[in-house]
Formats: structure tokens, sequence, C-alpha cells
């Protein structure tokens, strides 16, 4: 490691144990910095000193022996970068140089001096710096303990600790992490790809080597490689991590499927936590057939396209910090998919919500089993788009080409099976006509009914539902449970409605035959489960019954009757719109007995 002295201004050596107390710089770069070679020589030295690039060096110099360190060690200087050997070494060293020094100045050198200290001018001048939109600044902001901001005049500005909350709104990173509160390993993939987001460096291969320490990652540089750097990053990332929040990026984002072709995809990561369980992650890892993987999967009506469930989680920090499961739309065969980006990239499912406690019955153990995610785990290959659709092309393209429904539809049902099917089948559904199983998709027309509110006045009320009927040829004629009834409705929310409700506290927007807009509510429950689903007129009935408790607000998100749970959570939009612009995912468990039973033995072992 070389370091100038401070005093001297000559360049030493140093290695092992023998490297020395230090202080370090970080800077942007401006045109005709200086480099090893002119810095080595004395002549150039002293008639380039009144240089901004020599000039903030000199600064340092001058600031460290005010702090009573005898080194400081710069990246402009300190590198011999004629030495592709010593660059990659000093690359891939850079993070842990920064996180050893005594203190670290940060130059911001578009930053004016202010009259007195904490002006605001001078803060709004801080937040629009050069400095934070810089891809080698992350780990030069993250790693050291102690960083200290000056102005170009080299005034200070305070420490990082203290404007801890501040850099926090501009970059993105948590105060914590800045703090040195929480340790850089404590947060997901995901979250510090986001950090990086919207930063820039000068070469395509950077933005790769410029995160090797944030992710504690080795690897050799190769300058020409382009966009191939980032994905050799994500390669690297996944031999030493088995956080799943790398592929929770959004490949409408992205030039590529399996990976994210910049960390730019990551741009809404975030909120992505590590969501590790009771039981360890499986190890996954890149083959020559694609991402070698084993997770749950969580079944739907379509045999081409299922959900990965990830161990990462979004928690929104606005709404009591619930928490909601990252799962990853995937479509193929034979546990050979490509990462789907219709219906949508990813899907955050609900697995906190208070909402579904209100009028929820007979849940089973403690308040009710909310967490319908599956324990079985599944082996798959998630490969690029070319070595799937050469496989199962035709079928895959009649599977996708389902999706696109015109006029796009404002809503509609996404229907799942976490737990599978248990043994059941689709039987049928009503209207017949509004149920897409080649999608898994129930998409019910709009129609209008006459509803009683508390003041017994009739009213004619938007609603849009129907019943999905599923049937298992195992069971007896005579079994109640031989078919199972799921009622999912749309409703048009007006205030009578609203005063009697306290379940359907979310609501989604759609354009009225007028042009202009309403509030929708939705409503899913268990219906009756006995033999007059093979007949018609009976089921129109039934569905009458379920359409007025809907729109007294009698539905809730969430119902189980005997042996069934369906759960209506999670709402997303479609990017495209397709099939629709707005979806309600919709969980239906057939065994809920038996979930109940190993929810209640996970708590015993937990205790």
């Amino acid at each position: 490691m070389r370091l100038i002295n401070a005093h001297t201004l000559e360049i030493e050596y140093f290695t092992g144990t023998s490297i020395p107390n230090y202080a370090i710089l970080s800077h942007t770069w401006v045109a005709k910095e200086a480099t090893f070679q002119k810095w080595t020589n004395k002549w150039t030295r002293l008639t380039h000193k009144h240089r901004p690039s020599f000039h903030k060096i000199l600064a340092t110099c001058r600031q460290a022996r005010r702090d009573g360190l005898d080194y400081v060690w710069v990246d402009t200087v300190c590198i011999d970068k004629s030495s592709s050997a010593e660059l990659s070494e000093a690359i891939n060293s850079m993070y842990t140089w920064y996180e050893k020094a005594k203190i670290c100045y940060v130059y911001l050198s578009d930053v004016a001096a202010s009259g007195a200290k904490g002006n605001d001018d001078t803060f709004d001048s801080l937040r629009k710096s050069r400095w934070f939109t810089r891809g080698w600044t992350l780990q030069e902001l993250i790693a050291p303990e102690h960083v200290q901001f000056f102005t170009k005049d080299w005034e200070v500005l305070g420490a990082k600790k203290a404007l801890a909350v501040l850099i926090s709104t501009i970059t993105g990173i948590d105060a914590a992490c800045l703090k040195k509160e929480k340790r850089l390993r404590d947060y997901s993939i995901a979250q510090r790809m986001t950090w990086a987001a919207k930063r820039e460096t000068t070469r395509v291969e950077d933005l790769a080597y410029c995160l090797l320490g944030i992710f504690g990652i080795n690897m050799p540089l190769l300058y020409g490689e382009g966009p191939k750097a980032f994905m050799r990053l994500q390669e690297e990332i996944i031999k030493v991590s088995d956080d799943h929040s790398i592929l929770a990026f959004e490949t409408d984002l992205s030039d590529n499927t399996l990976f994210a072709h910049h960390p730019s995809a990551f741009v809404k990561g975030g909120c992505i936590h590590p969501n590790y369980g009771r039981h360890l992650t499986l190890p996954f890892s890149m083959t020559n057939a694609g991402l070698a993987m084993t997770t749950p999967l969580i079944q739907t009506l379509s045999p081409y396209w299922v959900l990965a469930v990830f161990n990462c989680v979004e928690v929104d920090t606005e709404n009591n910090m619930q928490r909601s499961q990252i799962c990853l739309p995937l479509f193929g065969k034979d546990n050979q998919f490509m990462r789907a980006r219709i219906p949508i990239s990813l899907i955050s499912r609900k697995i906190d919500d208070p909402y579904t406690l209100n009028s929820t019955e007979n849940l089973g153990a403690a308040e009710g089993v909310l967490d319908l995610t599956p324990r079985s785990e599944t082996s798959y290959y998630i490969s690029y788009f070319g070595r799937v659709y050469s496989a199962y092309g035709r079928e895959i393209d009649v599977a996708m080409k389902g999706f696109q429904v015109y006029p796009q539809p404002d809503y509609g049902f996404m229907i799942t099976f976490p737990r599978g099917m248990a043994g059941y089948r689709l039987h049928t559904a009503l209207p017949r006509q509004d149920l897409r199983d080649d999608i898994s998709f129930f998409i019910p027309t709009s129609r209008y009914v006459r509803s009683s509110g508390s003041s017994q006045k009739e009213e004619e009320m938007q609603i849009s539902s129907g019943l999905v009927v599923f049937k298992n040829d195992n069971l007896s004629d005579d079994d109640p449970s031989k078919c199972v009834g799921v009622y999912l409705a749309f409703v048009a929310t007006t205030s009578s409605i609203a005063s009697d409700t306290t379940t359907s506290t979310t609501t989604l927007k759609t354009t009225t035959d007028t042009g202009g807009t309403q509030d929708l509510g939705w409503a899913c429950k268990v219906s009756p489960t006995r033999e007059f689903y093979n007949n018609r007129t009976n089921a129109k009935q039934v569905l009458a019954m379920a359409n007025q408790e809907a729109l007294l607000g009698d539905c809730p998100h969430y119902h189980r009757c005997e042996n069934t749970i369906v759960s209506a959570r999670t709402r997303f939009q479609t990017p495209k719109g397709e099939p629709c612009k707005d979806t309600v995912m919709v969980e239906i468990v057939f065994d809920a007995e038996e979930l109940v039973r190993e929810r209640d033995a996970e708590e015993r072992d937990f205790e």
C-alpha cells in the first residue's frame, strides 16, 4: 500500500502490520488529475501545486497534520495505474483501505463556503453535490467510521454521523448504516443495489467494480467487457450469499431476464429486507442450464406459470412495518423456467394484515393463519429466455397470448394455490366466460344490483362478482367438502357501504361510464359446500345472496369455512395492463386443518 508522507510529500510503501495510521481522501475527479508519475516528480509537484488536482492533495496533507496523522492516501497518486496488476489489487482492496483509515476527508469541490456553519444554502448545495452521484464515492461514504465533509475552500461542513439524517435523505442509505449502528451485511442485496441505482461512473465496467467492497467480493478486472462486468458481479455474489433478493429487480427495467443489467433495475428495492425463517435457505448456484434453485412454489390454474417464494420481504415502513413476501412469477414447464414480465415481474404478497382479523371466523391456531406461505420446496432452474423458449416455445406462446385481453379490463383476480390443490380440480365458474383458467385469472364483468342499506332504502349499486367452484373427485358424493365454492367480488364503495364495513379498507380506482373515477373495494368468501353446485339455478341464488352480503360490507379479504381458506389481501398494478390494469391476488388453501397443525407444531418447536 502506497501512502503520502504528510510532512515530506514523498510516497512511501508499506505492507501488512507495518501500515501506519493514515487519513484518506474522497473526491470527484476532474480533468488533468494528478498521477503517480507526476506526483513522484518533485519539479512537477512544485510547479503544479496551484492546480486544483494538486492543491486538494496538499490540503489533505495539511489537514492530516492538524489531526495528528503522518500519512494520507489519495487514489489519484497512490496507485500506479500503468500497472494493470497494481490497479486490480487496489480496486479489490479499496473498501478495506477506506474502512481502516482513521478518518476520511470528503472534499466537495462544488459546495461553496458558507458564512456560518449549518447555513441552509450550504446544505442545499450539499444535497446537489456531484459527489453523491458518483459510483466510487458510495463505498467511500459507507466504509470509514469517521468521515468529515469539507467545502471547496476546505471549511468544515460536519461529520458523517452528525449529518447522517440529511445524508440518508440524499442517498437513500439507512442512517443506522451511516452511523455504523448496523452492519452492512444485515442489509439485503437489493437494498445495497438500490444505493447505487442512480449513481454513475465514467467507465461502464466501474459500475460493477465500485461495488466489490459493498458486497465483500473479489474478482479480476476486465476493462473492455462492458455491461458483462455487472453480470459477472452478480454471479460472484451468489457464490457467497443465499439472499434471494439478488433476483428482486424489475425485469421491465432491465435488458436481461436472469440477472439485472444495471443497478437501476433495483431502484425500488430499498424496502426489501432479508427474511430468514426458522429453516435454512437451501443453496443456489449458477450452472450451464441456468440458476439452480430450491424454494417453495405457488401453483396457479395454468400449467405454465408459477410463483417462486423468496426469503426476503418488502417492509411497509409507513404502515406498522407490515411485511409482504417477495414472489417471482416464472414461465415454463417441467421445472425449467424463465422470468416473466407479464402480468408483472415481481409480486409483493402480503403476509401481515391486521384488517383480516376483524371479520375472520374459526381461524384455528392462535388468532389465525395469515401467512399461507408453503413450507414444501421444489428444485428447479431459472434460465435465459432463449433456452426455455427453444424447448417450449409454442406452448409458452399460447400461454402468454392468453394475457392479451381486449379491451383491457380495469380489474381482475389472479387465482393461486400456495399449498397446491390437494386433490381438487377446477369444476366450473359463474359466469363461466369470466374465468380465464388458461392464465389463472377471474375477470368478472360489471353489473348493477339493488341493495338495501341500513336505512332499508333500496339503491342500485355496481358490483362485479362470481363464483369459482372446485371439486374433489376422490371424495364421496355425500361428503360436504366434495365441492368448494369461492366467491369473489369488486364492489363500488359509497358512503352507505363505507359506514358499515371495517375490512375493505383498501380500494382501487376504476373509470366510470361517464369518464369519471370511483373507488372499488373487493371481497372474498368461501361459499357453503353443498351439492347445489351441480344445479345452476341454485348456484345463481347463492351468488345473489353473496352479492347482498358484499354490498353491505359483510365480506372480508380473508375467510375460512371448514377446511378451506381464501385470502385476497395483495393488490398490484400491471405495467402493461395485461390481462387487467389492477389485480388482486387470491390465495386458496384446501387443507386448512393440516395447515393449522403445521403452524402449531412450529410454534411449539420455537418455544
